[in-house]
């Protein structure tokens, strides 16, 4: 029916294939797709989907025509998952926690947008070494009605949100830049998606206030329950999977030149980085890719898909598990000698944990990719 009323309305011909023919100013035909793309882009924002209509998603101007657009898509992508924080400190009457939780998070995520935005806006330094002019920043696959700046933001946005949507290319940015983006998924608890970023920042939380009661000779608690043997294993098993299933698909397509070689589009260090992204992107939930990577393959369809079904399960089961064990402790009501979790100290705590975890899982991973790349610029 949609499609019946679409083809009544519309001036031009309109093929079965749901293209449009137009005539442009320079008096050139082309095919333009045509349906509810406006749907699509709310529902991929706000769900934190990320697939859009067309296939150039929000790079595409009849996702995002401007940069006004490209502001409002930024926001509501973000606003989600924002507001689920503040809601838990509404629920367990500890507003005072849920401000510490978002700002640990909004430390996190500038640390990563910050570098992102200075690497795009200076541009490839050895294109600036050729005569190009730096202030333009690195344009190749960016859109110039949103610029380098926009674009970097949008990337790391995409990438801490789980939301998976892009404006520009994440194969052509900058290797640091690649980095970020594919740190932002890989510590996956910088705000998340809905409700993602709460989920597994719970998890770093259960880890954190066992450290920091062994470091002060305090009983770990939480929520006035103890933190045992049985909650820290847990904890463990959830926060090491993750890389568990990124780094060996990495490391058995990396293995086999059939799976991994023959689908680059780019050799040496950043085709590493293109395999690295993906199963990144797969165990983070996010959805978008270096799209270099020719992974319309068996291989690349049914690895990824099985690690995006672990990724998604187990740290769906673990938080409920320690949850269920939690609630079968007696409450202990808090006293001078408990812990609180609500506090700046633990907030660095926290995060001091969600990055040592982050760095000694992936930094030899990111050394054989985009930080060996960005070496190489130093060398010529």
């Amino acid at each position: 029916m949609w499609w019946l009323l679409s083809y009544l309305r519309t001036e031009t011909p309109m093929t079965f294939e749901g293209k449009d023919h137009i005539t442009t100013l320079e008096g050139q035909k082309v095919d333009v797709s045509r349906g509810p793309a406006a749907a699509f882009v709310a529902i991929k924002h706000l769900g934190t989907n990320g697939g859009g209509f067309f296939g150039a998603n929000s790079a595409h101007p009849l996702e995002n025509p401007n940069y006004l657009t490209n502001m409002t898509e930024m926001v509501t992508q973000m606003i989600i998952p924002f507001a689920l924080v503040f809601a838990l400190g509404f629920y367990l009457k500890k507003r005072k926690l849920s401000w510490t939780i978002f700002t640990v998070m909004t430390i996190g995520f500038l640390a990563l947008t910050v570098p992102t935005i200075i690497n795009e806006t200076n541009g490839n330094p050895l294109i600036t070494q050729m005569g190009a002019d730096h202030h333009l920043g690195a344009l190749e696959g960016k859109e110039i009605r949103f610029g380098s700046a926009a674009s970097a933001y949008w990337s790391i946005a995409t990438t801490v949100i789980s939301t998976g949507s892009v404006n520009a290319m994440h194969d052509s940015m900058m290797p640091l830049s690649g980095m970020n983006q594919m740190l932002a998924m890989m510590i996956n608890c910088f705000y998340g998606g809905c409700g993602v970023g709460i989920l597994n920042y719970f998890i770093f939380i259960i880890l954190a206030v066992f450290m920091s009661g062994l470091m002060v000779g305090r009983t770990p608690e939480f929520m006035g329950k103890k933190i045992e043997a049985k909650e820290m294993k847990i904890a463990m098993i959830v926060a090491l999977f993750h890389p568990f299933l990124i780094l060996v698909g990495t490391a058995l397509t990396a293995y086999f030149p059939e799976f991994g070689a023959k689908t680059l589009n780019n050799p040496s260090f950043h085709g590493f980085s293109e395999m690295l992204y993906e199963f990144t992107s797969s165990s983070a939930n996010n959805g978008s890719g270096f799209e270099g990577l020719g992974d319309n393959t068996p291989w690349w369809n049914i690895s990824t898909g099985i690690i995006l079904l672990f990724s998604r399960f187990i740290p769906i089961i673990g938080p409920i598990a320690i949850a269920g064990c939690l609630a079968q402790k007696k409450y202990i009501p808090e006293s001078s000698g408990t812990l609180k979790t609500d506090t700046a100290t633990f907030g660095f705590m926290t995060l001091a944990v969600i990055l040592l975890i982050a760095a000694l899982s992936f930094f030899p991973a990111l050394t054989l990719g985009p930080i060996a790349e960005q070496l190489q610029y130093f060398s010529k």
